[in-house]
């Protein structure tokens, strides 16, 4: 049957056609002619072929030849949708729009969708099964699998990511994982990776970690400068109002001489004063009584050891030991509130248990202390724990390390130290003297 090429109708699922493909198509229709008819209803309506149909029309002619397809609007939908998925070639994200537009078509007419070769209808014709979508998959080469995946990232990805998606060389695992994202971040990664920024989505996903940890110490709070109490840290702790963080490095078992009462006699003293959302980190040595110690402290009620983390350096290793091998590392016990929040920590370079980073090193002029801790990884943990305005107490804070990374951070530093000459230091590198 012929048809003129200005009677046939477009369909309401027609996608917009490749100027290319058109191009080459009709390259291929001017040489051997067109293999595959136009398909179109009773009324002329085009079911399939558009890429076709307009090769012929580019090559000036006025009719076509057209094969014509009789039943239900349903059928006839559904006829439209199969020719689409057997003869384009589609992406992923409209092979999904239209399966899910054909099981809905099913159900319309009574059948299931995930039936395997479908049954007859009460609205087909006679005798006549129509094909589950499954089964249609099968046909254009897809497993079940790989169209439950196209039928996610078209009901899920939002129009801005699905564009950004079928317009750049996302993969499709990539896809995935953007639908799986809330709407608005869906915006943010599918961005990124369109202008370029990033090639897949877990570079996307480091791009603002970064950008996050960037602007989290760049605090918009007014920093004061930290305060030291120069005295007896214990009883300081005394007197002070429930923190939002505890982060401080007590002296070691090798400075002090019953390490158990110690470790009980302060620690239980310092937890009480968390707030019941609050966190604590406290550095000890890799010393095995010293461990054994701390961990045989009982926190108080509504406080938990969640871990014990591992700082680790490479850079002082001290004396070459012969009877045991060269310690590079130290616990640091990892305390929370029973209301406490998740931790703030977008990088996954930051997320591990144990943090390898050099310590301060005095040819870079910036080590006052044997046993101090890097700035950096005073940040990171605070960054971690607390936001802007939050108070952060260290009862044994030597030359100040703790506190001016608070201050820096925009939070509330306060600390005290019994060593008037590791005190003199800390007011020195930018703290002041408690009132």
């Amino acid at each position: 049957m012929r048809l003129r090429i200005a009677d046939i109708i477009a369909g309401p699922n027609r996608r917009s056609v490749d100027e290319v493909n058109v191009r080459e198509l009709a390259d291929s229709i001017r040489e051997v002619g067109l293999l595959n008819p136009i398909t179109v209803t009773t009324n002329n309506r085009l079911v399939a072929g558009a890429h076709r149909l307009e090769a012929c029309r580019l090559l000036g002619w006025t009719e076509v030849e057209c094969t014509r397809l009789e039943g239900s609007d349903l059928l006839l939908q559904l006829a439209e949708i199969d020719e689409n998925l057997i003869r384009n070639e589609l992406d992923p994200i409209s092979i999904g729009e239209l399966a899910i537009k054909r099981d809905e078509i099913l159900e319309s007419l009574g059948q299931r969708a995930t039936l395997g070769q479908g049954r007859p209808s009460k609205n087909s014709a006679p005798g006549a099964p129509l094909k589950t979508t499954a089964a249609m998959a099968q046909e254009i080469g897809l497993s079940k699998r790989s169209l439950q995946e196209n039928k996610q990232l078209a009901k899920n990805l939002v129009p801005e990511a699905k564009e950004i998606v079928r317009d750049t060389n996302v993969s499709k695992k990539d896809a995935l994982k953007i639908a799986r994202m809330e709407p608005e971040r869906q915006a943010e990664i599918a961005s990124r990776i369109k202008d370029g920024k990033a090639k897949t989505v877990k570079e996307a996903e480091l791009i603002d970690a970064k950008q996050k940890v960037k602007e989290q110490t760049k605090t918009s709070v007014k920093s004061k400068p930290p305060t030291v109490f120069l005295g007896d840290g214990v009883k300081w702790l005394e007197s002070q109002k429930p923190c939002d963080l505890l982060l401080t490095d007590p002296p070691y078992s090798t400075d002090v001489p019953e390490i158990e009462a110690f470790a009980q006699g302060w620690l239980l003293v310092a937890l009480g004063k968390l707030k019941p959302t609050g966190f604590a980190y406290v550095f000890i040595g890799a010393y095995p009584n010293e461990l054994k110690a701390y961990l045989n402290v009982k926190p108080p009620d509504g406080i938990t050891l969640e871990q014990v983390l591992v700082w680790t350096y490479k850079n002082t290793l001290g004396n070459n030991p012969k009877d045991r091998y060269k310690q590079n590392w130290q616990a640091i016990l990892f305390y929370r509130g029973k209301e406490a929040p998740p931790l703030d920590c977008p990088l996954t370079a930051e997320q591990w248990s144990v943090m390898e980073m050099n310590a301060p090193d005095g040819r870079l002029g910036n080590r006052f202390h044997a046993w101090q801790k890097p700035l950096e990884l005073a940040e990171r943990l605070i960054r971690h724990s607390t936001k802007p305005s939050d108070t952060v107490l260290d009862p044994f804070c030597c030359t100040g390390t703790f506190l001016l990374a608070a201050a820096k951070l925009g939070r509330i530093g306060k600390g005290a130290e019994i060593n008037q000459e590791n005190a003199a230091i800390a007011v020195e590198r930018g703290c002041i003297y408690a009132k």
